[in-house]
């Protein structure tokens, strides 16, 4: 962290709102927005500080990493096409004895 961090700038609490935002799902538009930040912002802070940029990566990556794992065992249970059908509105068919 270099010493003109914006870490030590008083903004701790709402960089780690954005990054809360973040691991609770939402994109960086939205993350921001919630923690009444301008996007621009956080984008700054993250070529600016290698901390900030450090968290932002490894909460994206877990995000992937639990998003693929999530197909992969619905995928494994035949259940995908059951998944998509019900965020799309459509109320699904198949009941967990049918598997």
């Amino acid at each position: 962290m270099s010493p003109t961090s914006p870490f030590r700038c008083g903004n701790d609490d709402k960089r780690v709102a954005f990054l809360a935002a973040l691991l609770r799902g939402a994109n960086a538009r939205l993350a921001a927005a919630r923690a009444n930040l301008n996007r621009g912002t956080v984008y700054r802070w993250k070529l600016e500080d290698p901390a900030f940029a450090g968290l932002w990566a490894e909460i994206a990556a877990s995000s992937h990493r639990r998003r693929t794992l999530r197909r992969r065992v619905l995928r494994a249970a035949g259940r995908l096409e059951t998944s998509h059908s019900a965020s799309n509105g459509r109320a699904a068919a198949r009941s967990p004895e049918a598997l």
